[in-house]
């Protein structure tokens, strides 16, 4: 984190030290927070991202904010992209601020990683953190070059058992979902496959697309406009179930391989210790906001998938993905630090 970046998360954090003082003696006057809560908000909330900014997912966080805000009396709703270290950064900005309710994180799929992967990690996200509500999901596909001679899963599986010491994948880091489910395919395959990092996708797929790629475990909002010009090819994605975009598209399970239940996703996340009442109205309003038919509209035009879960719901999902990437991430026996 930069100098510049760190003197102003100190300062928002001496700031609000004094609403926290403030909290603490609503409770022991005996004012019930649930009235607090119904005030809320009553400043600029702010909502940090791991993403970096004019990104796909940093422009569709900033229009739904614009949204949301009018469930809050157009409240101002603003974002911060604080980029790297595998989300660390962005954790550790919003766990730096008091828990009033004025400090969220959007987390993705890498937040349910980071416990297992980095052992030094500073913070504890599961028991640091409480979920709010589901932003948004989209299966991880396994997306081959439209050029490469295989139609299909077992095709290609035959092809890439054939290709010695020529065969890499592409992920978006160390200790993302598409570096550790590019190890699962090489790993439960038997591959001989190179795994090469990348900071973002766009420059993996340019690799891709080359021929400098073998494969790539990612996301199908990011595969969608290579797929949509027939550049690429997807040949089994993660999930429970097929995806409603890719009715063609086997899920792994289908295809009789467990281990790829996960898929990528974002939530919010606030503090723990925001009281709950605050937690509580922004679910309704998050969920109430996703559930219109303008934003069942733009999901589909990035082909991403939403469901009303509460924030208990939410927490027991990320519970069993800790689990399942913590398992996953000591088979390949790489970590962070």
């Amino acid at each position: 984190m930069s100098k510049s970046n760190f003197a102003a998360d100190r300062r928002r954090f001496m700031a609000g030290a004094g609403g926290l003082l403030g909290l603490s003696a609503m409770g022991a006057m005996g004012l019930p927070l649930r009235a607090f809560a119904a005030q809320w908000p009553e400043r600029t909330v702010r909502f940090v991202t791991y993403s970096g900014a004019g990104d796909p997912v940093d422009l569709r966080l900033r229009d739904f904010l614009q949204t949301l805000a009018h469930e809050y009396r157009n409240t101002p709703m603003i974002v911060e992209n604080k980029t790297g270290a595998a989300g660390q950064i962005a954790a550790q900005s919003v766990l730096m601020a008091p828990p009033e309710g004025y400090d969220f994180l959007l987390a993705n799929a890498t937040f349910t990683i980071t416990p297992s992967y980095f052992r030094k990690l500073q913070y504890k996200p599961l028991s640091d953190f409480v979920p709010v509500a589901l932003s948004g999901s989209a299966p991880i596909g396994l997306a081959v070059p439209a050029s490469n001679p295989a139609r299909t899963f077992k095709e290609w599986v035959a092809w890439a058992g054939q290709q010695r010491g020529t065969l890499n994948y592409a992920s978006l880091g160390n200790g993302s979902v598409s570096h550790l489910y590019g190890f699962q395919i090489r790993d439960d395959f038997k591959l001989e496959a190179t795994h090469i990092p990348y900071k973002a996708s766009g420059a993996a797929l340019i690799d891709m697309l080359r021929g400098q790629i073998s494969y790539i475990m990612l996301d199908t909002f990011n595969l969608r406009p290579l797929l949509a010009k027939k550049q690429v090819r997807i040949l089994a994605v993660t999930g429970a179930d097929r995806s409603q975009y890719l009715p063609d598209v086997p899920t792994f399970r289908e295809l009789g391989f467990s281990g790829y239940e996960r898929t990528g996703w974002t939530a919010f996340m606030a503090k723990a210790g925001t009281p709950p009442d605050i937690v509580a109205s922004l679910n309704r309003s998050i969920n109430k906001v996703n559930a219109t038919p303008e934003w069942a509209r733009k999901r589909d035009e990035v082909w991403s998938v939403w469901k009303p879960l509460t924030p208990a719901e939410l927490q027991k999902q990320l519970q069993a993905e800790v689990a399942a990437w913590g398992e996953l991430v000591r088979r390949s026996g790489v970590f962070g630090d």
